[in-house]
């Protein structure tokens, strides 16, 4: 589903104004924010279920709250629009009696009427770090549909816990979704397969692990012991794996699948660097299926990285890639309009990357 995202004065976030679809790439220099970009997008998603204050807490703490030097007259400001509905939220610290307050000043619009409410939580409030965002009510109830399904339909995909699925497999449950650590990866597959109206989320999985891996993967088992699920992986030469045996680039092309197929219609997942553990042709794989995926469903892709391989698959689609490029006073800017869509077509997009022709850091010359 379309949305816009702004993001004004948060860490390294200076002023924010993206609006993607469909699969994108996020480049730019290491400390661009481009993590801190995409993980923009769970914290809203995370303070609506719980507030400001707990989200925040989880995602960094309270310090650096501010984009280093900005005066305090420029608030820091997240924003969500989807269609003509705005959900805008300012959070500020502020020294009360007791010690350091955090003041959440929160508006939704949708062109023709507002709703607006502060919150305050100190070290006396503490007891209120749970409390749900207050301006989502029942008056906007039939308003806030849409963005309710981006807030719900996005998921961050950084760190997944490849140990634990060899170690420990899944726990046995009903998820249908793959959780932002891949931890219930076999469980999720096995659900699938057991449930008709997934058939095609599995279906997706395993035509592009075939594609991936002809020599290692053929099909899967999902044995159950004690709330447990295990996989096996079966190779069309009938020999079978678990995962303590399989590569790790298996494994994580099989999480970035099941990432991408657990998706709800019209959702946004964002990954970051995807390219890590594959091979290179794997990578071309996991972009061709990235982009069935979301034409066939609306899913948004968003993949933070620095892979010349990622970028090449842009060739055609130099709009879908998005630069932390310094300098620009509005991020991330498209690498079509730094470049020129007609200059870029003599180029392979991962070349000019590489030898810095754009998301360089600063001051810096290839030698």
């Amino acid at each position: 589903m379309a949305f816009t995202l702004t993001v004004r004065n948060f860490r390294g976030l200076r002023h924010v104004e993206w609006s993607p679809s469909g699969v994108c790439a996020l480049v730019g220099p290491n400390g661009s924010g481009k993590t801190t970009l995409i993980d923009a997008l769970q914290i809203l998603q995370d303070t609506r279920a719980q507030g400001f204050p707990k989200a925040i807490e989880e995602h960094g703490g309270a310090y650096g709250l501010r984009t280093f030097g900005v005066p305090e007259s420029e608030p820091v400001m997240f924003q969500l629009l989807v269609g003509k509905v705005a959900w805008e939220f300012s959070p500020r610290l502020s020294m009360g009696p007791g010690g350091a307050q955090l003041i959440v000043h929160e508006r939704l619009s949708d062109g023709n009427s507002r709703s607006e409410s502060e919150s305050l939580w100190g070290p006396a409030e503490k007891l209120h770090l749970d409390s749900p965002s207050l301006s989502f009510n029942l008056a906007w109830e039939k308003q806030l549909e849409p963005l309710k399904e981006v807030i719900s339909g996005y998921r961050h995909y950084r760190h997944y816990v490849l140990p634990n699925l060899r170690r420990e497999g899944s726990r046995l449950g009903g998820d249908l979704r793959l959780t932002g650590d891949g931890g219930n990866l076999f469980t999720v597959l096995m659900n699938w397969r057991n449930r008709r109206d997934h058939k095609d989320r599995l279906d997706f999985v395993t035509r592009a692990l075939k594609q991936c891996f002809p020599g290692l993967f053929a099909d899967f088992s999902f044995p159950i012991a004690a709330n447990i699920v295990a996989c096996e992986v079966h190779s069309s030469s009938d020999t079978t794996l678990i995962p303590s045996l399989l590569p790790d680039g298996f494994l994580v092309m099989l999480l970035h699948l099941c990432a991408i197929a657990s998706t709800p219609p019209g959702g946004t997942i964002a990954i970051d660097e995807p390219e890590n553990a594959l091979h290179p042709f794997a990578i071309r794989r996991l972009m061709d299926a990235s982009r069935e995926w979301s034409d066939k469903h609306g899913v948004t892709v968003l993949l933070a990285t620095h892979s010349p391989v990622i970028l090449d698959t842009f060739k055609e689609l130099p709009d879908k890639v998005f630069v932390m490029e310094p300098g620009h006073e509005v991020l991330p800017v498209s690498l079509e309009r730094i470049k020129g869509r007609d200059w870029l077509a003599h180029f392979s997009l991962g070349d000019l990357y590489e030898h810095l022709e754009y998301g360089a850091p600063t001051g810096v010359d290839e030698a």
